[in-house]
């Protein structure tokens, strides 16, 4: 059963249980931030899908006869409410320390400005929650963040100067067009371990498909075909790395790192231009190589 006993939470702007069709949604991985309170519903104005779309990659449940199917479907899954309001080292430290020892696998479709002018990442209050979490989390096996790295090609922003992708306690994960190649928006960085398939070129290559928010508002739009970007790539990784900790509970937060770069593939992407190899003989620039179930 794809991700049964893991538990999996998305920071994001919200997560509408009703419409996500993940079959076990898990209070204790959600929070709303934002409004101090234990509900993670986002409003409802027809702008905050960004999470609940993240969350159907990862457990929207088998056979729902709407849309895709969830990588892990049998995950129990919850969300933070965060992005919503004012974002600051206090409140990311909050999400960042949620639950450590229920929580399994973090996921997070966000970080500084992609404007390939700034350069930003977790405060003090946040790096000591990252700390926390990879020390005491899953009873000291260690939490698993897994983090979007970016969509600032177009203006040659670096994930290397987004302190949250490029953390040693992260997953860093950057994207694949439909075909295993570089789309548009990536950027080039060392700190990305691994990609996985998300939008290319419009009218060219396909986005993700996974549940949408507007069902709510508007029910023959449960699902969207146009979910893009890392955003969409991250909550694919995760939803893979809680199969892997289905297989294997005992997993370290290295663990699954090593696993992360041992398992990817390097075709079609080594092809690309821009390749640099490393001290210990891996390529890296734009995302080690894809990584797919």
């Amino acid at each position: 059963m794809p991700g049964r006993g893991v538990f999996v939470c998305l920071f994001d702007e919200g997560l509408f249980v009703g419409v996500c069709l993940c079959q076990i949604q898990d209070q204790e991985a959600s929070s709303d931030i934002n409004d101090n309170d234990a509900d993670p519903t986002p409003r409802d104005n027809g702008d905050n899908k960004h999470g609940t779309r993240c969350a159907g990659e990862v457990a929207a449940t088998a056979f729902n006869n709407h849309c895709g199917v969830g990588v892990a479907y049998n995950v129990s899954i919850g969300g933070v409410r965060m992005l919503d309001g004012t974002v600051n080292d206090a409140v990311e430290a909050r999400a960042l320390g949620l639950n450590p020892d229920h929580i399994d696998i973090y996921s997070a479709s966000w970080g500084p400005e992609d404007d390939g002018k700034t350069v930003d990442g977790p405060g003090p209050l946040a790096r000591r929650a990252f700390i926390h979490g990879v020390t005491t989390g899953r009873k000291g096996r260690g939490s698993i963040f897994v983090w979007a790295s970016g969509n600032g090609g177009r203006h040659t922003d670096s994930c290397n100067c987004d302190g949250y992708t490029n953390s040693i306690f992260t997953l860093s994960i950057s994207s694949a067009t439909q075909g295993g190649f570089k789309p548009w928006y990536l950027e080039e960085c060392s700190s990305t371990l691994a990609t996985t398939y998300s939008s290319g070129t419009p009218g060219q290559d396909r986005s993700v498909a996974t549940v949408d928010m507007d069902g709510k508002m508007r029910p023959a739009h449960l699902c969207t075909l146009e979910h893009t970007g890392t955003s969409a790539s991250a909550p694919l990784a995760a939803g893979i790395a809680a199969l892997a900790l289905e297989a294997n509970p005992g997993l370290t937060w290295r663990d699954v790192q090593y696993l992360v770069v041992l398992t990817s593939r390097s075709a079609p992407l080594a092809g690309e231009p821009g390749w640099t190899r490393n001290g210990v003989n891996r390529k890296g620039t734009f995302g080690k190589q894809l990584w797919t179930t």
